[in-house]
């Protein structure tokens, strides 16, 4: 019989809407496994400190509001360049019937005070997840993490750890432009990869799993900057920003939508624009989000505008890198100014900074609205 093929990156892993890979949540015989990433960058660290301290609480409740889960631990976190872009994973495996949770973490810095406080819902469905995201965690010094990187000459350790709830009778490792057969696996699947890997190596990882005459493609998760995007901005924030590429018809309904409906909204807007249905990724919702970041980056006028605001900013989120800049910078007689070549697209913008403060305002403005 020819083997279906199944290129599977999200079956029964139930994820947060709106929250991408911050929370994920598996339901599995042996109980319910939740996983947090946090990022790095929120850590906050006393002056000239190697390490900060931080508590962990995490309260759980039913749909009634009823607490069922409380859960208390220290969490030290070194001060380390190295940690830079990676998230701190947290999890926590609980027993939890089918039904509507809410989540509430706070971390609460020992020595400085400062805390953060993420309050998700989740649901825990009577179905067991079939095969849940595969993670890869580092560890260095002594410390684990997801990294950005997914290989480094200076990791002590890199796990691979897969749960799943199916009878899966093989698992295919592709590494280096190896393959590595496990057969007969049991869930939770771990795998320390640097046993395998090549130093320095750029090579892809994946994972084929393989179930009678059924074959699931996945690949592991790595820690970019947009799964931390609704710890940057605000929801309404985040409607504003998706002005930038709603059709009319689409912002008519975003900009009506009342504040407690901003997460189902938003979510709603990213469904109706996913490339890949059915999966873990959202490849559109990653370019805005990376495209959002950067524009902060590149465009941010201290004190007076965030960089997604600017026109330049906007520029950039709609249309991405343009293939060619021309500055101005000291012109005689007249205001510096910077156009934008974008010929895959037959677009020309040009910005003026009329006020010579750096706040460049586009100049062309009908040309922003053409189909070409």
């Amino acid at each position: 019989m020819k083997k279906k093929i199944i290129n599977f990156w999200f079956f029964v892993v139930i994820l947060l809407p709106l929250f991408g890979q911050e929370m994920v949540v598996e339901n599995y015989e042996t109980g319910v496994d939740i996983w947090i990433l946090v990022p790095y960058d929120i850590f906050r660290f006393p002056r000239d400190a190697e390490q900060a301290e931080y508590q962990v609480s995490i309260q759980i409740q039913d749909a009634q509001n009823k607490q069922v889960t409380v859960a208390e631990r220290k969490l030290t976190v070194p001060n380390q360049d190295w940690l830079q872009g990676s998230a701190i994973p947290i999890y926590q495996q609980l027993t939890l019937s089918a039904g509507n949770y809410s989540l509430n973490m706070t971390l609460r810095n020992r020595q400085l005070g400062d805390r953060h406080n993420f309050i998700r819902n989740f649901l825990v469905s009577r179905q067991i997840t079939e095969i849940g995201q595969a993670y890869i965690i580092a560890e260095r010094d002594g410390f684990e993490y997801v990294p950005a990187n997914p290989m480094s000459r200076y990791l002590d350790k890199m796990t691979l750890r897969l749960s799943y709830g199916l009878d899966i009778d093989k698992i295919i490792l592709n590494l280096d432009k190896q393959s590595y057969n496990f057969i007969d696996p049991q869930s939770p699947f771990e795998l320390e990869v640097m046993d395998y890997a090549v130093p320095d190596s750029t090579s892809k990882l994946s994972l084929t799993l393989f179930q009678q005459n059924v074959c699931y493609n996945l690949e592991p998760l790595y820690y970019g900057q947009w799964f931390s995007f609704n710890q940057r901005y605000s929801l309404k924030d985040q409607i504003d920003q998706l002005r930038y590429i709603a059709s009319q018809n689409e912002w008519r309904v975003l900009s009506k939508v009342s504040k407690d409906k901003y997460a189902d909204a938003i979510e709603s807007f990213w469904q109706a624009h996913d490339p890949t249905p059915g999966t873990i990724r959202n490849e559109n919702r990653e370019l805005f989000y990376q495209r959002v970041i950067k524009a902060d980056e590149l465009f941010t006028i201290h004190r007076r505008m965030v960089g997604w605001k600017s026109d330049r900013g906007r520029i950039y989120i709609k249309f991405g890198e343009p293939d060619q800049i021309v500055n101005d910078s000291f012109p005689i007689g007249k205001p510096p100014s910077i156009i934008w070549h974008y010929f895959r697209l037959n677009r020309v913008f040009v910005f003026v900074d009329e006020r010579g403060f750096g706040q460049y305002k586009l100049r062309n403005t009908e040309d922003e609205y053409i189909d070409f």
